[in-house]
């Protein structure tokens, strides 16, 4: 369970000093501390539930997205989430793992988002379109279709038959949202090469 410090102060009120029960149960590894005013009481917990608390509002994209879905082959390490307005790259870092934040712009923040859930946690995720979309608002700028083909699907490993497998028309839509050349360079590669329009 994720508790906050005003929670735990609340839940100690008995104690002379609640901080310092918090300290003692964080060094008697009864509490784990997530950021600053946060906690985990359980060890296992798995950490993509505990991203969207870390640093709020965000979710679950990127690289680690893409893992999950199997579109690049590598086990990606950090839990990689897309933020909102918080202007440059945040990494936190505590015993359930790495966790790394990237903006995305606001008009395309909240489009393509589903809500995964296991035994009381809830995590949001980019859908397998809308963590390409975000990947490549990120990733190194390109000029041409070639050099976003050579972006992806060998500098980025992305398996050239789930990229197949994508929704276009939603990839198309989500990609419109950015105002970035390696979207619409992305729009103008499906329609030429998937689409044939």
């Amino acid at each position: 369970m994720i508790l906050t410090t005003s929670i735990l102060k609340s839940n100690y009120s008995k104690y002379v000093n609640p901080l310092d029960k918090i300290k003692r149960d964080v060094d008697e590894r009864k509490l784990f501390r997530l950021t600053r005013g946060l906690y985990e009481t359980n060890s296992d917990t798995n950490p993509i539930f505990l991203a969207g608390s870390i640093l709020s509002p965000s979710y679950i994209s990127f690289e680690f997205a893409l893992s999950f879905y199997g579109l690049i082959p590598e086990k990606v390490v950090a839990i990689t989430s897309a933020s909102l307005e918080i202007r440059k790259n945040k990494t936190f870092v505590n015993i359930f793992g790495r966790f790394e934040y990237t903006d995305i712009p606001s008009r395309a923040f909240s489009c393509g988002l589903s809500l995964i859930e296991n035994d009381g946690y809830f995590a949001k995720i980019a859908c397998k379109e809308k963590a390409l979309c975000d990947s490549l608002y990120k990733w190194r700028v390109t000029k041409s279709i070639k050099e976003l083909k050579k972006l992806l699907f060998e500098d980025k490993r992305i398996d050239e038959e789930e990229f197949a497998s994508l929704d276009f028309n939603e990839l198309i839509r989500l990609a419109s949202l950015y105002n970035r050349s390696n979207l619409e360079l992305l729009i103008k590669l499906i329609r030429k090469e998937y689409l044939h329009e």
